[in-house]
């Protein structure tokens, strides 16, 4: 996965934690300290890195975790209070039958047919053939949550997870036939979430809690049993207690894991640097790690973003950055050691909004502005541009299976390209 796959998959969380009034009250609030210098135009979203507001942080803080005590399905990381209860889960069918017509929200093809999507109010649809066709693979009894609270992750066409969270706790399906059973396991902290699986056992989930003027809490959970069973690894909330603390500065883009025990937590902060934070204990304890900013960019005061990055093998990984430079670049960091170095690439510059991109592997990755289709193949070194046959202005997510298989989600709908993105066709 990457992003916008990150932006459009998890959502843009500014726009998600906050009403609008209290963003916007909050913003007012802090628009006279804002030095114009220190203010980059990014799409993503108006973040708030000023640095005079560094005294408000705490009185703007949203928490949306409810209570650190945890549902007997998750233990805590303090050893005082680890509870050996069963989870409250249960067999739920899967409907099975023809999707409705609904919105996609994102996309996560795995090969060239075989692929799940999540739709409006988190339903969850899978294809074999390529997106002709689509099944409602939703459980049932979904609980009601906000349309974009949901977050999917498959690690083959029958093998899926969904973690779906309310205003006061999440639930994470696990399917292992292609949706038409699921098994659910309930947490009783609640936030925007982000789920990825290592394996069919090892997976990690991240609970957004709350942001406001340039902080965010996070909670980082891990199953070793499928989901079945979660345990809180580390907590960013200044309300935890026992869990060990994830950084609190910056708003967080995302996470990726490269195995069980190394990962990055990515996004932005109002420091003159690029935000990334590195753990080799499996999420227990975190390091910022620095990151070289290219020739000709800056990274002062919020104007850089990193997003989580996509690992190939034990030691070949990348990572994108994207600036607030003017022409909106991107620049896709390459690393060859495991992530422990890594090192700036040719930028790509948007036309006018920040690009939407997707990491095939090591060396091919696509991406667009809107008019123009931008594709490397040796990870971010040259790059060629071809003009798509139709507008990709409304595109939100790029996912490619190959350098010339891919799919995209405009305005809702899915489009597939077999020519690396040159002719574009609606799927299904």
């Amino acid at each position: 996965m990457n992003e916008q796959e990150w932006r459009v998959r998890y959502r843009s969380l500014a726009e998600q934690k906050l009403p609008d009034g209290a963003r916007r009250s909050i913003l007012g609030s802090l628009a006279a300290a804002a030095p114009d210098s220190r203010r980059a135009s990014r799409r993503p979203r108006p973040s708030l890195w000023w640095v005079g507001a560094g005294a408000l942080t705490a009185g703007l803080v949203v928490l949306a975790l409810v209570g650190q005590r945890l549902a007997p399905d998750v233990a805590t990381g303090h050893p005082a209070q680890q509870r050996q209860q069963g989870t409250r889960s249960g067999e739920i069918s899967g409907r099975g039958v023809p999707a409705p017509a609904t919105s996609l929200q994102s996309v996560d093809m795995l090969t060239v047919s075989a692929g799940w999507t999540l739709g409006a109010n988190n339903h969850i649809l899978r294809t074999a053939d390529g997106g002709r066709k689509w099944l409602d693979a939703t459980p049932r009894g979904l609980p009601a949550a906000p349309p974009y609270n949901g977050a999917i992750a498959a690690t083959g066409p029958d093998d899926a997870w969904l973690a779906v969270a309310t205003d006061r706790r999440t639930w994470v399906y696990r399917t292992t036939d292609g949706g038409a059973t699921w098994r659910r396991a309930r947490i009783s902290l609640t936030g925007q979430p982000q789920v990825s699986f290592l394996s069919g056992s090892t997976g990690y989930l991240l609970l957004h809690l709350g942001a406001a003027a340039g902080s965010e809490g996070v909670a980082l959970l891990r199953t070793r049993d499928g989901g079945a069973h979660w345990r809180v690894v580390a907590n960013g909330s200044p309300q935890a207690k026992w869990t060990p603390p994830l950084i609190f500065a910056g708003d967080k883009s995302g996470f990726a894991f490269r195995d069980p025990t190394h990962g990055w937590l990515t996004g932005e902060w109002a420091a003159n640097s690029i935000l990334l934070d590195a753990t080799s204990d499996g999420g227990r304890t975190w390091r910022r790690q620095p990151l070289p900013v290219p020739a000709g960019l800056s990274a002062q005061g919020g104007a850089a973003q990193s997003m989580p990055p996509s690992f190939f093998g034990p030691s070949g990984g990348v990572l994108p950055v994207r600036f607030g430079n003017p022409g909106l670049p991107t620049v896709f960091y390459q690393t060859t050691d495991g992530g422990v170095t890594w090192t700036p690439t040719t930028p790509v510059y948007g036309k006018g909004m920040q690009l939407v991109y997707s990491i095939v592997d090591q060396g091919h990755i696509v991406a667009t502005d809107g008019k123009t289709v931008f594709r490397t193949a040796d990870g971010g070194r040259t790059w060629t541009s071809v003009t798509p046959d139709r507008s990709l202005e409304g595109v939100t997510q790029l996912d490619f299976v190959s350098p010339s298989h891919g799919f995209a989600v405009d305005q809702g709908i899915m489009l597939r390209t077999s020519d690396g993105g040159r002719t574009w066709v609606k799927a299904g």
